[in-house]
């Protein structure tokens, strides 16, 4: 009798004591408080859905030393896209009130926004800057729904064909069909093509790979620079 007391008061007590600490160490709380799971949980849980982020590295802005302003521009906001100093961008225009902006007015742009890689060539002249998030898509069916057999398959909505290093889809809203960008870290596009997701500041970049799009994941925070289409 001793002997069995000897061996549940072994066996038992660790097991009692093991079963608690682990409920204690996954259990949440019981309140509508905190309802959403720790980070960390969800993030194994969701790892295979979720769609992978990637954050880009900066990069220098498109080749121009011209800004064309729009109406509701302001110098600090022109400054802050082009991250340079406003005082730097009112001596480099020899402008004295910075409220007698006028719409259709061209800014040169310092060389500390222009960037290295300024061309030596003609200078673009940007209409507007866009703070986007970049996507990528394929001409196959998972992303525009067409098999290879369809007439209009790699067809984008402008009439043209899908090009991988020309053709990106917009929202005609935000930036115009037709119009030619400058997207950082990726160099000009132009806007051929739209899609039912695309709503707002996104881009869809198009590529050729299916594995490549899915590699280029979601990139936000990209600075993306419209063109005036006389100076492309």
């Amino acid at each position: 009798m001793m002997f069995l007391r000897i061996l549940f008061t072994t066996l038992t007590i660790p097991l009692l004591v093991s079963l608690w600490l682990a409920d204690r160490a996954y259990s949440y709380p019981s309140s509508d408080e905190y309802t959403d799971l720790p980070q960390s949980y969800s993030l194994a849980v969701n790892a295979t859905a979720a769609e992978p982020e990637t954050t880009t590295a900066q990069a220098v802005v498109p080749p121009t030393t011209q800004y064309q302003i729009n109406r509701g521009d302001t110098l600090f906001q022109i400054a802050r896209d082009f991250e340079i100093d406003v005082n730097d961008l009112m001596a480099a225009n020899d402008i004295q009130d910075p409220r007698g902006l006028t719409v259709g007015q061209t800014l040169k742009i310092p060389s500390a926004g222009a960037g290295a890689g300024a061309s030596k060539t003609q200078p673009k002249i940007i209409k507007k800057v866009i703070n986007t998030t970049l996507t990528a898509y394929t001409a196959g069916f998972e992303s525009t729904g067409k098999k290879a057999s369809h007439p209009m398959y790699g067809i984008t909505f402008s009439g043209l064909k899908a090009k991988e290093g020309r053709t990106i889809a917009v929202d005609p809203n935000v930036i115009p069909l037709g119009s030619t960008v400058f997207i950082e870290g990726i160099g000009i596009r132009k806007a051929e093509d739209i899609g039912s997701a695309i709503r707002g500041s996104r881009i869809d970049v198009f590529m050729n790979d299916l594995g490549q799009a899915k590699e280029f994941g979601v990139k936000k925070n990209v600075k993306v620079y419209l063109l005036n289409r006389e100076n492309i």
